[in-house]
């Protein structure tokens, strides 16, 4: 790999750590009860990253780690470094948990907002622009990437169930994934009919590649780009830049956000939901 490469991949991995995406791995580091100096830290990040990302504190990570406030190409983030200052490790932290550290230690930091309330992101997203597919059953919200394989996995298994009239669904549309989401999505909410515009996107999804079906807009106008920034926008107030985001009212009348598929089946949930109605719980 070359040394650009490398550079580049750091950096998607720290931003990962910024937006919340997903990486399925984790190191465990044991604790030595060390930690880095700033000016170590420095070096190490102007070796890994020739210079694009800049240490700005240090402080206790965990499992021995030594945690960097990092600068980012303009974006304050969170890297770790381990007890002997050669090694960066950018990206999710996950504890025995579950929880990311990284995450963690953002929010602590001030370097990013805390989560908007599930119950307000349900009232935000009623005023999106956005579409209902379904005419009856309880409604859910569902934030999706035109690029995301598992907002596609979720449209499948949500389609029979709005057929069946036993759900509705709410899609919000936002782009991050991919340099084409942001196309696609205006490609979506732009089309006379938006729902069939979806259709198309996930009839064609390209499971290989992970990305939508559908053309991507020439000369989206304002107003689409507009809404589109804003969908995005309101996703990341929900703590996590990650798709499907999913939010619903339970059966005690309380709403509740959820990055990505459960594990449980959409069909077993749908029949435990409670009533969302204009972007509130009914109780």
């Amino acid at each position: 790999m070359e040394k650009k490469s490398i550079v580049l991949a750091v950096a998607l991995f720290i931003i990962g750590g910024l937006t919340g995406a997903v990486v399925d791995r984790f190191a465990v580091v044991p604790h030595t009860g060390t930690e880095v100096s700033l000016s170590a830290a420095e070096s190490l990040l102007e070796s890994v990253t020739h210079g694009r990302a800049k240490a700005e504190k240090v402080f206790p990570g965990p499992g021995g780690l030594t945690g960097i406030e990092v600068t980012l190409e303009g974006h304050p983030t969170i890297a770790f470094a381990t007890a002997d200052g050669k090694y960066l490790v950018a990206g999710p932290v996950l504890n025995t948990q579950g929880t990311d550290e990284a995450h963690a230690a953002m929010l602590k930091l001030g370097l990013i907002p805390k989560p908007t309330s599930p119950a307000t992101m349900a009232a935000k997203a009623a005023h999106t622009d956005s579409f209902v597919l379904g005419t009856s059953g309880p409604e859910m919200i569902a934030f999706i990437d035109p690029d995301c394989i598992f907002c596609h996995k979720f449209y499948e298994q949500a389609k029979p169930l709005i057929d069946a009239g036993k759900l509705r669904v709410r899609y919000v549309v936002v782009a991050f994934l991919k340099k084409s989401s942001g196309p696609k999505a205006a490609a979506i909410l732009a089309a006379k009919d938006p729902a069939m515009a979806l259709m198309e996107n996930e009839n064609s999804f390209n499971v290989g590649t992970e990305e939508g079906g559908i053309q991507p807009a020439q000369n989206p106008g304002t107003a689409t780009i507009s809404a589109i920034k804003n969908n995005t926008k309101l996703l990341g107030e929900s703590g996590e830049m990650a798709t499907p985001t999913l939010i619903y009212c339970d059966q005690k009348g309380a709403a509740t956000l959820v990055h990505g598929l459960k594990k449980e089946s959409l069909k077993d949930l749908v029949a435990h939901l409670g009533n969302l109605q204009n972007g509130a719980c009914q109780k």
